[in-house]
């Protein structure tokens, strides 16, 4: 299927970086998220305007979450993130010493490597998401990437979302807009925007198609801040705006340190993938 409407070079870039790793390692839709963690997890800080090193684990979440105890053993945060080092190691099929020299792959580069990391990362996962969807998903499908609300749906109010804002990934089956889904590499207790979207797009969505779906896709660690979004959620909510909330790999924040009932509600991106040819 097509993929659409990013304008976006540096999100472009993270693509070919993908197809070159899924290509190299002839990795399928159940490793894709393996692909998109080696390109956008990273052990490193992004400090003085430069990248540092931090405690020799992905950063998972806001830096100051990670410390080091009285006598140096490491606290709650930065366990988990080890755990998932160790994970990541695993699945790469290399020392676990080795996983912070093999991820982070996108910053990396020297047309990258100087830029502050938020927006570049946000906009590759949006991309890398979209592809996914694209390479993966039913054929049959179109995928738009930087869609603006107010041109999708004519005549729609949509309160205070700004004048220029855009939804992340459209899909279309023969024209008919099918799913919209928000990305969020992580995203912020105070301010989630995967629920402010879904309650500013869906329902305009589905006065056009009522089985549109939304779903929120994110690597967000934070069992809280996963929650939030979980608790607004179809399993969770009659009549909810929101499907479901997709993780990169859901056993990371759940099953791997110890939290494996609150978060079960979370899909894969392959569930959300393969679930694509039942999207009418």
């Amino acid at each position: 299927m097509p993929r659409l409407g990013t304008t976006d070079d540096h999100a472009e870039f993270a693509v070919r970086l993908y197809t070159g790793l899924l290509v190299e390692n002839q990795w399928q839709l159940d490793r894709a998220w393996l692909a998109i963690a080696v390109l956008l997890m990273t052990c490193d800080v992004w400090r003085h305007a430069r990248w540092v090193p931090f405690h020799g684990a992905p950063v998972l979440t806001e830096s100051n979450q990670y410390r080091l105890l009285r006598g140096g053993a490491p606290n709650k945060p930065l366990t988990e993130a080890l755990k998932v080092r160790d994970r990541l190691a695993a699945e790469l099929g290399i020392d676990r010493k080795d996983l912070c020299s093999a991820i982070g792959r996108f910053f990396a580069h020297p047309t990258i490597v100087g830029l502050q990391p938020n927006n570049p990362r946000g906009h590759a996962f949006r991309s890398l998401v979209a592809e996914t969807i694209s390479r993966f998903g039913d054929p049959e499908l179109v995928v738009h990437e930087e869609v603006s609300p107010r041109e999708l749906f004519p005549g729609f109010d949509f309160g205070n979302r700004s004048k220029d804002a855009r939804i992340d990934i459209v899909v279309q089956r023969n024209a008919r807009i099918v799913a919209l889904v928000t990305t969020r590499w992580t995203y912020r207790h105070d301010r989630v925007d995967i629920i402010d979207e879904a309650l500013a797009y869906v329902p305009s969505a589905r006065r056009q198609n009522h089985g549109c779906r939304f779903f929120g896709v994110t690597a967000e660690f934070m069992a809280a801040r996963l929650r939030k979004v979980i608790d607004q959620s179809s399993p969770k909510l009659q009549n909810a705006a929101i499907d479901r909330l997709v993780h990169l790999n859901p056993e990371l924040p759940s099953d791997l340190v110890g939290r494996n009932g609150d978060l079960k509600d979370m899909w894969s991106l392959e569930n959300m993938v393969e679930d694509s040819f039942n999207w009418q």
